[in-house]
């Protein structure tokens, strides 16, 4: 679990809408209210409308975020809800997602592109090594 500085609850909200977009989801909306009834970020996929609730901890996730979700999934008349962290899940809150049929997303920090460059950057980084040695330029 990565836990960033520079990260808050209101910016993680914004990179779970925009993971949300990149995964096929559309009409895709952060709530942006203080009273938003346990509901983060509203979407589509398919014909399903989706309740999000965010939690952008340095611990696992406990019970209170599924419930608000599923409170929350009601009163904005969704058929689907989710939980999304970069943290873990408590062994109750596993419990009571799987009861509602809530989607629970762990260890997501909102970093895949950065380690995605990273991660061509050393296999360009390799495959140039192994040219020059290859070439005779690296002996």
């Amino acid at each position: 679990m990565v836990y960033h500085l520079n990260m808050d609850g209101k910016r993680y909200e914004k990179v779970v809408a925009s993971y949300l977009k990149r995964k096929g989801f559309f009409a895709v909306k952060v709530t942006g209210e203080s009273g938003d009834y346990g509901v983060d970020v509203l979407a589509r996929k398919s014909i399903h409308k989706y309740a999000v609730q965010c939690k952008y901890y340095s611990k696992p996730v406990g019970v209170n975020a599924v419930q608000q979700v599923v409170g929350g999934m009601a009163y904005y008349g969704c058929d689907r809800a989710m939980v999304v962290t970069n943290s873990t899940f408590t062994r109750q809150a596993q419990s009571l997602a799987s009861k509602n049929n809530v989607i629970l997303v762990s260890g997501y920090d909102g970093r895949e592109g950065f380690r995605l460059f990273l991660c061509c950057f050393a296999v360009v980084l390799v495959v140039f090594g192994v040219y020059l040695y290859k070439s005779g330029m690296l002996a």
